[in-house]
């Protein structure tokens, strides 16, 4: 699927999709049923307004053509616009989107629906054009172009069930994916690779290393027809335990435990700390360094300390030791600093400037670094014990067979810290007759996952701020068949062993008067199904889409 600019005039961005996907052709033994949705207005970036948008369908038997039935084509749109019926003239069907009045685009989706569409038997690309009629201010609208494309692929071609043998691997090991799908060229892109990688015709695949951190797969299936390449893609991760972290910036809310050397790359950098460092457990804070820890501010030190070898301050003769409190040497010993009589203070001693330690130190307290200030090094700093960016599965749920949560009895849970959501879903999918979906929403979006055909499972990573909630609910159609799902939920904090916050499996869900913000529940949406049954094409759901205008009114 992609967009195409007729001319650079045109206001609106559109952008297509298909069901089934991909779409194929139908064959001399059975007629392909499919419908194309076309979003408008998804990241718009320039002010726009809307009066009406016409599609024009290719109907014919080639290659450029939809299908040859545009007169049987069914129409249907988002809340407060009307579609027309099909008017089929000069080898188009044309159909029109009206708003109930001039609408202007700010982020909003307006969804287009085709549906009912018989394809017709040639497979390849055809052009679908799009007229709108706008302006960049609510007034003097004209006709813009654009068109978008859809890829048709050949009669019975399959392309599906995309996933790897093990969601979770250790540091390390390889990942192993499998597929189902017919004759094409496939490529496998993941994680940072610049280039995909070409595969043969076994439907599994290795990767050629270790992965270390959460990884991203892409999937590219291509087929030539009709002259023109045609390209689907399917997606998954795999995600691995104790992972290798890159970011940017990390913030981390609760304790962090490293089990290895923690390095700054560069030596002009900071790090900084609000808090406190310490060693692990009752280990002291060790700097490795053989020339000592210099410090080029203020150092507070509100324990005990113990430095192993000599402590040095440079400067002229005035340059002055200052303690508040006590600075002792070991014992009945004097403090001894570069003077063979030792140093022995029986004041405070109070640090206003740089403390240069030349040797080995020994803080067996806490140090403390005061907010605002900075703990530089020069090199490395090491720590004793383990650092722990993921902490272990704080929660794992379990549904089996007939308890898995539905809309009316979903199941809701807030991230206590960042960290990330897995499952794996199983489903009745490939029982005629059946439709079957899990939504995992969260942050005002809807995650759709499709089960594959039994025994395979469908396998799912999301994100979660801290804070964030996540709703999770399934969709079977007839419900009967939901006595075959099986769920499973994995939590992963980030910085430490944080249980999931579960609110509730079973209480009511909200209705679609509901308003809902980016942290509000989920609203029923339209059940696209599936497998496209023989008979007929299921309708949309009169509460979440307008009705195609040729079906009937809703009892």
């Amino acid at each position: 699927m992609s967009v195409i600019m007729v001319n650079a005039t045109n206001l609106l961005p559109y952008e297509p999709s298909t069901d089934p996907k991909p779409l194929r052709v139908s064959s001399a033994e059975e007629t392909e049923y499919g419908s194309v949705n076309i979003n408008v207005g998804g990241g718009i970036t320039t002010q726009a307004w809307c009066s009406k948008i016409t599609v024009r369908v290719p109907v014919g038997a080639g290659a450029e053509h939809l299908t040859t039935e545009g007169a049987g084509i069914r129409t249907g749109a988002s809340t407060g616009w009307t579609p027309s019926a099909p008017a089929v003239s000069g080898g188009f069907a044309v159909i029109t989107f009206t708003p109930a009045r001039a609408v202007q685009f700010t982020g909003q989706i307006v969804t287009l629906t085709l549906s009912n569409i018989a394809v017709n038997r040639t497979a390849g690309q055809v052009s679908l054009a799009i007229v709108e009629s706008s302006s960049p201010t609510n007034g003097s609208f004209t006709d813009k172009s654009a068109a978008v494309v859809v890829d048709k692929f050949p009669a019975g071609f399959v392309f599906r069930n995309f996933a790897p043998e093990k969601i979770m691997v250790e540091n390390g090991e390889a990942a192993v994916l499998r597929w189902e799908g017919s004759d094409a060229k496939y490529t496998m892109h993941w994680g940072d690779t610049p280039a995909g990688v070409s595969l043969d015709k076994e439907r599994v695949w290795p990767t050629p290393r270790g992965l270390t951190t959460v990884t991203g797969f892409m999937l590219r299936a291509e087929v030539t027809a009709g002259g023109s390449t045609l390209t689907h893609t399917l997606t998954t991760a795999v995600t691995v335990r104790i992972p290798d972290l890159v970011v940017r910036n990390l913030t981390v809310q609760g304790p962090a435990t490293f089990a290895d050397n923690v390095s700054l790359s560069n030596t002009a950098k900071d790090l900084t700390v609000a808090g406190s460092v310490r060693g692990a457990g009752s280990s002291p804070l060790r700097v490795s360094q053989p020339a000592g820890l210099k410090v080029d501010a203020a150092l507070n030190v509100h324990g005990s300390s113990t430095f192993a070898d000599n402590v040095a301050v440079t400067g002229s003769d005035t340059t002055t030791v200052t303690v508040t409190g006590s600075l002792r040497g070991a014992g009945s010993k004097p403090l001894r600093i570069s003077q063979p009589a030792g140093l022995k203070v029986d004041a405070g001693l109070k640090v206003d400037a740089a403390l240069n330690v030349a040797g080995a130190s020994i803080f067996d307290n806490n140090v403390t670094v005061a907010t605002g200030k900075t703990l530089r090094a020069g090199g490395p700093v090491q720590f004793a014990g383990a650092v722990q960016a993921y902490g272990s599965p704080a929660y794992r749920r379990s549904w089996p067979q007939q308890s898995v949560p539905s809309f009316g009895n979903y199941f809701h849970a807030t991230a206590p810290t960042d960290g990330t959501l897995s499952g794996q879903v199983t489903g009745p999918t490939g029982i005629s007759g059946s439709t079957t979906r899990l939504t995992v929403y969260t942050d005002g979006r809807y995650n759709n996952i499709t089960p594959p055909a039994q025994p395979g499972m469908a396998s799912f990573s999301i994100p979660l701020r801290k804070g964030q909630s996540v709703w999770i609910y399934a969709e079977v159609n007839p419900d009967l068949y939901r006595v075959f799902m099986t769920l499973t939920v994995l939590w992963f904090p980030m910085g430490q062993s944080l249980d999931l916050q579960v609110h509730s499996a079973g209480a009511p869900a909200p209705t679609a008067e509901t308003e809902q913000g980016s942290e509000s529940g989920p609203v029923p949406q339209e059940f696209v199904a599936l497998n496209m049954p023989e008979e007929d094409i299921p309708e949309a759901d009169p509460e979440t889409a307008r009705q195609p205008t040729d079906a009937p009114e809703p009892g």
